[in-house]
């Protein structure tokens, strides 16, 4: 029986949003089009469930934390993640995670339960939780030190961050010259944007995860 990696989110301060109509037509924009960008990653799709919650089924690829990444760039508002691996015990349908259920669905509802309440001062939103103590623990340790890296940025690093992704770059080694000229600066203000933001260390972190998310021990 495969391993899944399944994805609940719920929208952050969701009781202070004025028209929630909107927003959620809003998130189901964005969950189509990481739906058509990473249509090998999908087991089951985005859904809206109760109230403010979103829930998928992906596939534990290291690509994940490239498209979780791209919700947050595509998405109209904050949100906490909470990410269970393990197995799922019932049918899947591909058109909507609604119905389906096992260990990754439990240890999702788990994680996302706890980073409620252990979000580092709102600086840190996902947390994830498999089978294995040990390995959930230097994940989340990764999961942090990024999201931390991220929650400094100023609006102009988080934009050049944006432009990497959106132009497929996810990793440390690059064409710093044909990047700099495709968003029109310098190769040397390129630059120090990067070190300033440290966005190669950050993807660096995140090549880590992936690594680790698709290497992961199951012992359940």
């Amino acid at each position: 029986m495969p391993n899944y990696l399944a994805v609940i989110g719920d929208i952050i301060d969701s009781k202070k949003i004025k028209n929630r109509e909107v927003v959620q037509n809003a998130m189901g924009l964005a969950f189509d089009k990481l739906r058509r960008d990473y249509q090998d990653l999908f087991v089951s799709k985005f859904t809206m469930t109760i109230g403010d919650e979103f829930q998928a089924l992906l596939k534990p690829k290291a690509e994940v934390w490239k498209l979780l990444d791209h919700l947050m760039i595509y998405s109209p508002v904050s949100y906490r993640l909470g990410l269970g691996f393990g197995k799922i015990r019932t049918k899947i349908n591909p058109e909507q995670s609604l119905g389906a259920d096992g260990e990754a669905f439990w240890r999702a509802r788990e994680a996302i339960i706890k980073v409620h309440v252990q979000n580092w001062n709102g600086r840190s939103h996902v947390l994830f939780k498999g089978s294995d103590e040990k390995q959930d623990g230097v994940i989340n340790s990764l999961i942090l030190s990024s999201e931390m890296m991220k929650s400094a940025w100023t609006k102009t690093q988080y934009t050049l961050f944006s432009s990497l992704i959106n132009e497929g770059i996810y990793h440390v080694d690059f064409n710093q010259k044909h990047f700099s000229e495709t968003i029109g600066i310098s190769e040397s203000s390129l630059s120090k944007r990067l070190t300033a933001s440290n966005i190669k260390i950050y993807f660096q972190l995140r090549q880590t995860l992936g690594q680790l998310l698709e290497d992961y021990d199951d012992r359940a």
